[in-house]
């Protein structure tokens, strides 16, 4: 078959591309169906026209249809892909290779004329200009966010790190690469690290919790690393074999403060178990006193009600202070502002001390006792008798490391009757006289003079540090 006869058959049989000859000039001397499908143009509309309608305006105003087959002349090839048009002007990217047509004479006789191959790639472009993009969106979030973020193999083997990642660690790209980021974790977690990603294909996720360098702080920070595998969508130009598929992202979070925080909230937590059983042991302990005492169910629900009262209004000044400690004079107030007194106004109550803050378990049992005392003094004493006057005052006092505020509640002017030894000893007169000194090394001392009661209560606080 004559050569002529074998490229006319190529021609025709090629429709998936568009194949045409040009001339030395550069119009077309032949146009194959394929060319007709893609560009829209039919044979007997292209043959003699020239070819460079078939590029934008933009690239003919730029002399690219010539500096193709100049290409071509001078270098036996010309390649490239760019945007063509169409006859009814819609545009379509495409790669395309020029080839030059030869004499029998060879290079010396100069081409006859050109082969232009035309591909349509316009889906291909588009999804390869998508992946720029994503890529472009990744590398911004992956550089701007403060996590550590990382590409890597299913196996763990890194491929990529951000500069966070850089900086955090002191490692460089290469230093992180393959295995080499496990330098940064700490020893005692480097097995388990590498594990993790053993079981992490099956299971499509790597989970874990482990220390990581800081080189900027000199130390390991506990971090939380997670990593998925990345779909590889069909539109993607990229290859899609098992390896490109098995690529996976993910981030290191620093949870040193968030791990501490839940030390921390552990401790208070079990503070709170602790404190909740101590209460309740003191609830306990009140409702058995009160029921004791009580000469009726109306007066224990009377008695009980009022110290529990006491005691949540101590609950209340330990949840409003930062501390854990209660100040003695905002622990006096509460108790007489919640007696309704009025005398505080008129002078019939003088109350003098410095500031003192009560560790939580003396404010509790100083609080029951103020109210003991408050509440006595509004049934029978200062607090309810004409002309009568109280007295709180307080004084800090030291011996040797340890402190101690010694605390005088004194009624005045409040007719008493003699004591024949019948007087009966209630909740308050035990409270004061045995539990203080036994829960809190207080010592104390209750007396009921002629005209009125005295109480002194003194009680230990926190030693002193010693001197520097």
């Amino acid at each position: 078959m004559p050569r002529e006869e074998l490229f006319e058959g190529l021609l025709a049989s090629a429709t998936d591309f568009a194949i045409f000859t040009l001339g030395p000039e550069g119009r077309a001397t032949s146009w194959n169906l394929g060319a007709e499908r893609l560009f829209g143009f039919s044979a007997a509309e292209m043959l003699g026209q020239s070819a460079d309608l078939l590029f934008t305006e933009q690239d003919q105003v730029a002399g690219l249809p010539a500096a193709e087959r100049e290409t071509a002349r001078a270098e036996g090839l010309a390649t490239g892909e760019g945007w063509y048009r169409r006859k009814d002007g819609a545009l379509f990217w495409a790669s395309a290779s020029l080839t030059p047509l030869r004499a029998r004479g060879g290079a010396a006789a100069g081409p006859q004329g050109f082969v232009k191959i035309v591909r349509d790639r316009t889906e291909q472009h588009r999804a390869e200009q998508a992946l720029r993009r994503n890529e472009e969106r990744f590398r911004v979030l992956a550089t701007s966010i403060p996590q550590l973020v990382f590409r890597t193999r299913p196996d763990g083997q890194r491929s990529w790190a951000s500069p966070q990642w850089i900086a955090f660690t002191g490692l460089s790209l290469r230093q992180s690469q393959g295995f080499g980021w496990l330098q940064a974790i700490h020893p005692e977690d480097r097995e388990a690290t590498r594990a993790a990603w053993d079981r992490a294909e099956k299971r499509g996720e790597y989970y874990m919790e482990h220390r990581v360098w800081s080189a900027e702080a000199g130390q390991y920070r506990w971090h939380q690393t997670r990593a998925r595998p990345v779909e590889v969508k069909a539109s993607d130009p990229r290859p899609t074999d098992a390896a490109d598929r098995a690529d996976w992202v993910g981030t290191m979070t620093d949870i040193e403060d968030l791990r501490s925080l839940q030390g921390r909230q552990q401790v208070l937590l079990a503070e709170l178990q602790h404190r909740t059983r101590n209460l309740l042991a003191v609830v306990q302990s009140i409702a058995i006193q009160t029921i004791q005492s009580a000469a009726s169910l109306d007066i224990f629900t009377a008695e009980f009600k009022g110290r529990l009262s006491a005691l949540g209004r101590v609950q209340s000044l330990l949840a409003e202070s930062d501390a854990q400690d209660i100040d003695l004079h905002a622990l006096l107030m509460a108790e007489l502002t919640a007696h309704g007194s009025d005398a505080l106004g008129n002078g019939q109550i003088s109350i003098d001390g410095p500031p003192v803050a009560l560790p939580a378990a003396a404010a509790q049992a100083v609080g029951l006792a103020l109210h003991e005392l408050a509440t006595n003094a509004v049934k029978y004493g200062a607090l309810t008798q004409p002309g009568a006057t109280l007295s709180v005052a307080w004084t800090l006092e030291s011996i040797g490391t340890q402190q101690m505020v010694r605390l005088e509640w004194r009624e005045r002017g409040v007719p008493m009757p003699p004591d024949d030894g019948t007087r009966r000893r209630g909740y308050g007169t035990e409270l004061i006289e045995r539990a203080l000194p036994y829960q809190l090394k207080a010592q104390t001392s209750l007396e009921f003079l002629s005209d009125g009661v005295r109480c002194v209560i003194g009680v230990p606080l926190l030693p002193k540090p010693p001197p520097e």
